[in-house]
């Protein structure tokens, strides 16, 4: 008898040990099955904020562009172009095989390169542009780069570029404050983005900010950066943004339409000393064959109650008169 007792006090903490290794084993494959399950789907949040103070849109609306050609610094001479690629390009991409574009809008100083990275990763929050510069070398205000999951050398539905926002710095997106006054729209309606293969115009549709923590719109985020949307995924976007557009521009945009996005970040919703991390985004639509450039002013109006994330309303005090709306999400 003495010897079963002591062959079972022998296995009682082997029995436990092996149940705790069990159990861990269990969650880790949890864990790991639910990360394969997940979409690759970035929280909006994808520019970080850089400290600065409150930016104060100019009223002479006069900028000074900075070209990136005068003091480009080519590394690689024998460097192999895309077939067909635009001439203009090829310094740049002897520069930095991570071109795949070119921004201009007009009345600002953003005149530059754009670039995406095949490092870059929304799961891992991976933006090698993020914090690095043309050149891959590190600065807090970063380079505009494209989205990693629209295509490189031809347009998604919903084309979504980033930049910082900051005083300081070249290619970043500071000007795109300058959007928030109707009065610079109507004078700088058309922006111009090019691939490595063509140059595009686009008409500028709708101006909104919009919250990038779920916990400061009452648990939802909209998703403006989707690259991939259908119609019917594109009308429950386009309702969003008509939501929060700050003014209404009269620009007419239907659900066949491709999409370009501009991004950076926002202090729009900073109150009454509460701080609400915010994205300030311009949006523009493809200009259509034979369509003018010029849009039709009278039509450009005041939006006062446009959407705020329901942390603002709190902080001020009021009513969120949108509580009720539907909370589109794309599908995936």
């Amino acid at each position: 008898m003495a010897k079963k007792k002591k062959k079972s006090a022998l296995n009682t903490p082997m029995l436990v040990l092996t149940a705790v290794a069990l159990v861990v084993f269990l969650v880790f494959m949890g864990l790991s099955v639910r990360n394969i399950l997940i979409e690759d789907k970035p929280a909006a949040p994808v520019m970080e904020d850089v400290p600065q103070t409150q930016p104060v849109v100019p009223a002479d609306y006069t900028s000074e562009s900075r070209s990136l050609f005068e003091k480009l610094v080519i590394r690689d001479g024998g460097a192999e172009y895309k077939p067909d690629m635009l001439d203009r390009f090829k310094p740049l991409y002897a520069a930095n095989p991570d071109t795949i574009g070119y921004i201009k809008v007009p009345g600002t100083s953003i005149d530059t390169v754009v670039v995406q990275s095949d490092e870059d990763n929304g799961q891992t929050g991976k933006y090698k542009y993020l914090k690095n510069d043309f050149y891959g070398e590190f600065t807090k205000y970063g380079n505009v780069f494209l989205d990693y999951r629209c295509g490189k050398y031809t347009l998604s539905t919903n084309t979504i570029l980033y930049g910082h926002t900051t005083e300081d710095g070249q290619q970043v997106f500071y000007d795109l404050e300058k959007y928030q006054d109707p009065e610079f729209f109507k004078q700088n309606p058309i922006v111009e983005y090019s691939t490595l293969y063509n140059t595009y115009r686009w008409k500028i549709f709708a101006v909104f900010a919009t919250t990038v923590n779920a916990s400061d719109d009452g648990g939802y985020v909209f998703d403006y950066i989707y690259p991939t949307m259908d119609e019917e995924d594109m009308q429950g976007y386009l309702a969003g943004v008509k939501e929060r557009e700050l003014y209404h521009t009269g620009v007419d945009v239907q659900p066949t339409d491709k999409i370009l996005t501009l991004s950076t970040c926002s202090y729009l919703f900073h109150t009454n000393g509460r701080r609400i991390t915010a994205r300030l985004v311009v949006v523009a639509r493809m200009l259509r064959e034979g369509e003018q450039e010029t849009i039709d002013p009278t039509l450009v109006s005041d939006h006062a109650d446009y959407r705020r994330p329901q942390a603002w309303y709190n902080a001020v005090g009021q009513q969120n008169p949108y509580s009720g709306s539907a909370r589109w999400e794309p599908k995936y």
